[in-house]
């Protein structure tokens, strides 16, 4: 009998340990998955976020020189400043490109490759407006170039420059998602470990208990009855 009920409970504790192992290892591998995740939210943060988020800032920086330079082309009477501030332009809007080619590869939501596209038409239309008043200051043609500048430049500029704020306004909104995604995998992480210690607890209670049990068997002699 006491075999018997001793082959049991070694059976049951068998099964206990081998429940505690199963969820461990499973913890362990959770917690590996979550931090690989909590990296790549970061990483994306940097790489996908704030630096698209400059690059954004410095195409609206170079915009707003070539705003400046073309107001000086216009105003300029001295035919020799014309070239250099084409070429000041013209290499801005070099730098510009360049910045949108970067920022088209980085990883983009719906939301920003429909402020791209609208970007991208604004682009071309403020580029044609800008070439024809640069003409026509090169001309000598003064005053049809302010004119211009003034009414359709100052328009396309402005349609330009929506959906450049827009991009970072969504820059900011993803960001923060990514970073509230990364603080719930945190506290998650949290949960685990304290999952895991107690887990150590009990499976130290359960070798206290067995270590107690055997101790006391142990103590135990068998008892020899006389039939006489």
């Amino acid at each position: 009998m006491s075999w018997s009920f001793g082959l049991k409970q070694r059976n049951k504790i068998a099964l206990a340990f081998a429940t505690i192992f199963v969820i461990i290892v499973l913890a362990n591998w959770f917690v590996s998955y979550t931090m690989e995740r909590v990296g790549r939210n970061f990483q994306s943060v940097y790489q996908d976020r704030l630096v698209p988020s400059m690059d954004i800032s410095e195409i609206l920086e170079r915009y707003y020189q070539n705003r400046m330079l073309l107001e000086e082309h216009v105003m300029a009477e001295d035919i020799s400043q014309h070239k250099r501030l084409r070429q000041q332009i013209t290499t801005n809007a070099q730098t510009i490109d360049s910045l949108a080619k970067k920022f088209e590869n980085t990883y983009l939501v719906d939301k920003e490759l429909q402020e791209l596209a609208t970007y991208k038409v604004q682009f071309r239309k403020l580029v044609d407006i800008q070439d024809r008043i640069l003409n026509l200051s090169a001309q000598g043609q003064k005053a049809e170039a302010r004119q211009l500048y003034r009414t359709e430049g100052q328009e396309a500029f402005q349609d330009l420059l929506t959906p450049l704020h827009a991009l970072i306004r969504v820059q900011g909104d993803v960001g923060q998602e990514l970073y509230q995604s990364a603080d719930r995998s945190v506290k998650m992480l949290k949960v685990l470990t304290y999952l895991v210690i107690g887990l150590a607890v009990i499976v130290a209670l359960i070798v206290g208990t067995l270590l107690q049990t055997s101790r006391k068997l142990n103590t135990v002699k068998p008892q020899k009855f006389n039939l006489n």
